[in-house]
């Protein structure tokens, strides 16, 4: 999808894996890219690792969706298998995630966004 398509839609999901408590870099350079645009969004994110309360790794990206003109609605994160460079050591981590109640945690999610 090109960021001249995503002006066209009123609701707008944006995520990827966490990299060291960051978005994934291609997302935010195509978020800050997007040509100025009303609408809504939301953002998800798998990590490894638990989202700090005081800086969620979630927070640049609702920023610059804010900044290009949307709304964020929601974020939704939940923990996934990860294999970052220590955890590489033991095979990773969270082997078994997402699991069937990170899934119907998404689900619960994706409802109460359409609601």
């Amino acid at each position: 999808m090109t960021a001249e398509e995503v002006a066209g839609y009123d609701l707008v999901g944006f995520g990827s894996g966490v990299f060291a408590q960051r978005m994934h870099p291609d997302l935010l350079r195509f978020v800050a890219a997007l040509p100025p645009s009303p609408g809504r969004a939301f953002v998800f994110a798998t990590s490894g690792l638990p989202e700090l309360a005081f800086a969620p790794f979630t927070r640049p990206l609702v920023r610059l969706l804010a900044g290009r003109g949307r709304a964020v609605e929601a974020t939704f994160t939940c923990r996934a298998f990860d294999t970052w460079a220590p955890f590489r050591l033991i095979g990773g981590i969270n082997k078994q995630r997402p699991d069937a109640d990170d899934l119907s945690a998404a689900r619960a999610f994706a409802r109460c966004l359409l609601a």
